[in-house]
């Protein structure tokens, strides 16, 4: 009776412990998906995850993202049959380990204002993130696993989307945020809640 509570405890750490672990990360920070930042020291020292977001805020219609291979990343230059993202509150989800590459497609934005970042995805159990900022979740993409090219992410308007009142990115709204990290925390809570009731009912 003992060593099935544990094993069912267990199963529900497996599943849910991944979902409360994982980070969302704003792109460049407060500066945002924008020109003339460094998106290479930026994404230094951070340990992105499976399961992780990274966030991609910039005013509508000024920028773009575009999920692409290495040797189109240090070209600059997109693939035909690749996906732009432009709802200027874009969101990938990190769903396979490896190498990432993304850039502007905007213009000469990639070239000359070196918005463009690279990141290095490790599975979720092998790492922990170093720093994140938790933000909205507007719309969601999640680019699928493949073994010769990154797949082109899916993008899901929200659909009450309206352009930002400012011209540059605004931080999250403190509320937005909290949605995000409180359905975590609701996530979390349910777990203990069932653990709780498995352990208590002996």
């Amino acid at each position: 009776m003992a060593s099935s509570q544990l094993f069912i405890i267990f199963s529900i750490l497996a599943i849910f412990v991944p979902l409360i672990v994982a980070k969302d990360y704003v792109v460049g920070d407060k500066a945002g998906w924008t020109i003339e930042v460094d998106y290479e020291a930026w994404a230094k020292g951070k340990k992105f995850s499976v399961g992780d977001r990274l966030l991609f805020l910039y005013p509508k219609g000024s920028h773009s993202v575009v999920e692409v291979e290495e040797k189109d990343f240090n070209r600059c230059k997109a693939p035909a049959d690749g996906k732009e993202l432009t709802s200027g509150e874009d969101v990938i989800k990190l769903d396979a380990p490896g190498k990432k590459y993304f850039f502007c497609n905007v213009g000469r934005h990639c070239q000359m204002g070196n918005q463009k970042v690279a990141i290095n995805v490790e599975s979720s159990s092998s790492s922990s993130s170093s720093s994140s900022t938790p933000s909205p979740s507007p719309s969601e993409s999640s680019p699928s696993a493949s073994s010769s090219a990154p797949s082109s992410p899916e993008l899901s308007s929200p659909s009450n989307s309206s352009p930002p009142a400012s011209p540059s990115p605004a931080a999250p709204s403190p509320s937005t945020s909290g949605a995000t990290i409180g359905e975590r925390y609701g996530w979390m809570l349910i777990m203990v809640g069932i653990i709780g009731f498995l352990i208590g009912s002996e």
